[in-house]
């Protein structure tokens, strides 16, 4: 790797609040979702990652999937440089500051492959909403990862909380939800295709019921 001495690993803390670059060192809760990624991989679009901290999960994926390139978002500059400096030999790895979702937008191509691993609930609802109608756009594909009915928010970083109907909204056709000891996490994977199609294989339209029924479970 990359000789990083110069730059302060202590700052370069982005999603999951990490500086851990070694991918199977990471905890089992974080390797599983880009571990499940890896299946859902494209076979010729861009992959980008919301939040890619200093990208040592996208780094796996790039690992594994040299044909693609992968680009990572993150507004934490620190985490960027270091990352940058650390992956320099993945040659399918960039890494990009960004800011806010607007910058985010405008270094997008269309059609593309989205990792959004537990980001969407730190959105204030006017970003939530250039989110909807802006970075959906350009997205063909995409896994997913965020906090069910948070009940109470207040006190956390968390600025968001998600029902079943939710999701249908942002994703509409997710094909699996993922539970985690005693708290729900959706984790999905998207393809964009007709809503109301979904909804008729879905066949349920009660939260609860929704839940019970297809946690764990692909269409």
């Amino acid at each position: 790797m990359a000789n990083v001495k110069q730059l302060d690993r202590s700052k370069a803390q982005g999603q999951y609040r990490t500086t851990e670059t070694n991918y199977n060192k990471l905890s089992n809760y974080i390797k599983y979702r880009y571990d499940q990624a890896v299946y859902y991989l494209p076979e010729n679009a861009k992959v980008y990652e919301l939040g890619a901290g200093i990208g040592v999960g996208l780094a796996h994926l790039a690992t594994m999937r040299p044909d693609l390139d992968f680009i990572g978002f993150e507004l934490s500059l620190d985490a960027i440089e270091y990352g940058n400096s650390y992956f320099s030999d993945i040659k399918n790895l960039k890494l990009v500051h960004t800011p806010d979702l607007e910058s985010v937008d405008q270094n997008m191509a269309p059609n593309s492959f989205l990792i959004a691993y537990e980001v969407l609930e730190h959105l204030d609802d006017e970003m939530l909403n250039f989110f909807k109608q802006k970075i959906m756009s350009n997205v063909s594909k995409a896994v997913f990862s965020f906090p069910y009915d948070q009940q109470n928010i207040e006190g956390t970083e968390h600025l968001q909380s998600f029902t079943i109907y939710d999701v249908f909204e942002i994703f509409p056709g997710f094909e699996t939800i993922f539970m985690r000891k005693g708290s729900i996490k959706f984790m999905g994977h998207w393809v964009r295709r007709d809503r109301g199609e979904i909804l008729r294989k879905i066949g349920i339209r009660g939260e609860e019921k929704a839940i019970l029924r297809y946690a764990n479970y692909k269409l």
